[in-house]
């Protein structure tokens, strides 16, 4: 398979992802969730340091250029679909990722940088299907009251907005990020070609 089918393959693959990943099975139906500002100025970055630290090839010709803004996309919907619900634990989560893009950006490798990522989304998908739920479900109204009961459920969607997404959604969403993964495979440049890119850069 030449480069060019490589990233042409991997354009579909990363367009499959961003289809899948804004899938939300929620209790009375389906919804289709498209990533907003937040999670599209983080995919810019995160694109940006996916071809910097090489773990992306540089775009060149049209089916690189395919590539990247297809996986740009791709990049942007799973973190609609990793990222917590608004609320202000979002705004917590959203002010770490800008951290760790900061200290990405830095140094390490692209198989680091890659493993960094996938300990990323292991712990954004913990923090979203696994925690947030559990203390959703614990931390009811204070009270069988209007007004109490009222006021508590503010407070709980001032912290986080949850709203619960049925099994299959997680698996919809499971399938979207094997699908990244396969298209980063599919566009990974020889480590002879990423040596080289650096030794220029010195």
């Amino acid at each position: 398979m030449t480069a060019a089918q490589r990233r042409v393959l991997a354009s579909l693959l990363f367009l499959l992802a961003a289809v899948l990943a804004g899938l939300t099975f929620v209790e009375h139906g389906v919804e289709y969730r498209a990533f907003g500002l937040v999670e599209g100025v983080f995919a810019l970055v995160l694109t940006h340091l996916l071809v910097l630290r090489g773990a992306w090839a540089s775009p060149d010709g049209f089916p690189g250029w395919l590539a990247i803004s297809y996986g740009t996309l791709a990049n942007a919907q799973a973190l609609e679909l990793l990222l917590p619900p608004p609320g202000m634990l979002e705004w917590v989560v959203a002010a770490g990722l800008a951290m760790f893009s900061w200290g990405a950006l830095g140094g390490g490798t692209r198989h680091r940088t890659v493993a960094s990522l996938g300990s990323l989304a292991l712990l954004l998908a913990i923090l979203k299907f696994s925690v947030i739920p559990v203390l959703w479900e614990r931390a009811g109204p204070a009270a069988d009251t209007p007004v109490v009961g009222g006021l508590a459920e503010s407070v709980r969607r001032f912290f986080v907005d949850y709203q619960p997404v049925r099994p299959v959604g997680q698996v919809i969403g499971f399938l979207a990020l094997c699908g990244w993964a396969l298209g980063t495979r599919l566009i990974w440049p020889p480590e002879r070609l990423t040596e080289t890119a650096q030794e220029g850069k010195l």
